[in-house]
């Protein structure tokens, strides 16, 4: 059985497609608000993400071509969910007009072409035979574009989340809400550390890679909570 095995995989896809429901609950609640409609296609792109790397975990690794594939749509998902999650702090901390301007969305745009460029060609999945490990491995470009620039944007999500809370009292119904955010938001970004870290390791114990998806689970009930 390639490690981490299907059984990994079938969870990854099990997340994918509840961050997905609850992205549509989101946009349900509210389809004419811009922060709801930017908030929802970012977790239809993580889940995205989720969606193909649980694909890649759970299919035999009898065509590393079509597994590249998956993960250049993976990696574009989690790309475009940490712009999108950018965008909608400055959506919420700023407002839909300042956002809205041209100024402010190209460069979002631009970190997204430079993300994918030094990521995709840079970055793939490898087999070892030898260990029966699937995992990921790159070059320096590939950190740079799929870790250290969506890190900052998710960095300046939740900084301008929190910031929002500034003009809140502790008190105001609306404050748990725009707590859970900046919440889901670090669960996301531990999660996607957590895997890497012990992708690096070559998965070395079972029980590790299902203990990562209770960040993903818990970011997905504090998404729901923040947009109910």
């Amino acid at each position: 059985m390639t490690v981490p095995g299907p059984i990994v995989g079938l969870i990854f896809l099990f997340d994918a497609m509840l961050i997905i429901v609850v992205a549509i609950l989101v946009l349900r609640k509210d389809s004419e608000n811009l922060l709801n409609q930017v908030v929802a296609v970012a977790m239809v792109a993580f889940g995205m993400y989720l969606l193909f790397v649980g694909l890649i975990f759970t299919l035999p690794p009898s065509d590393l071509l079509l597994f590249n594939f998956f993960r250049d749509l993976a990696v574009s998902g989690a790309i475009t969910a940490s712009i999108l999650g950018a965008l909608s702090g400055i959506i919420l901390l700023r407002g839909e007009h300042y956002a809205a301007r041209i100024r402010v969305i190209v460069p979002f745009i631009a970190l997204e072409i430079i993300a994918l460029a030094l990521t995709i060609p840079n970055e793939y999945v490898i087999y070892n035979e030898v260990t029966d490990t699937i995992g990921f491995a790159g070059a320096i470009w590939a950190g740079i574009g799929l870790f250290l620039i969506p890190a900052s944007m998710m960095a300046l999500a939740t900084f301008c989340y929190l910031q929002t809370l500034r003009g809140i009292e502790r008190s105001h119904p609306k404050f748990k809400k725009a707590l859970a955010l900046p919440i889901a938001l670090i669960l996301v970004t531990l999660g996607i550390t957590y895997y890497s870290i012990i992708a690096v390791m070559g998965f070395p114990v079972p029980i590790l890679s299902y203990l990562g998806h209770a960040f993903y689970i818990t970011s997905s009930g504090f998404f729901f909570y923040a947009f109910r």
